[in-house]
């Protein structure tokens, strides 16, 4: 009986001791394969997104310190 209840525990933990970190990265690869085909989609591009920030910079409306931050995420 202890061997059907813990057993099954036992494995999922192995399994996700010996498994983790790719799963991370496999997660990271889709999410950012996510993010280039609704770039493609919608038809933005990094250039475009920065493009769009340099104007509020430009015109004082946000900080440098503003807009490196959102540049990175663009860039991302």
């Amino acid at each position: 009986m202890i061997v059907l209840v813990v057993f099954p525990y036992l494995g999922v933990f192995i399994y996700l001791i010996s498994q983790g970190r790719g799963m991370a990265q496999r997660n990271s690869r889709r999410a950012q394969q996510a993010r280039e085909e609704l770039r493609h989609v919608v038809g933005f591009s990094a250039a475009d997104e920065i493009e769009k920030l340099e104007r509020p910079k430009n015109s004082g409306t946000i900080s440098y310190e503003e807009y490196s931050r959102l540049r990175a995420r663009v860039v991302q």
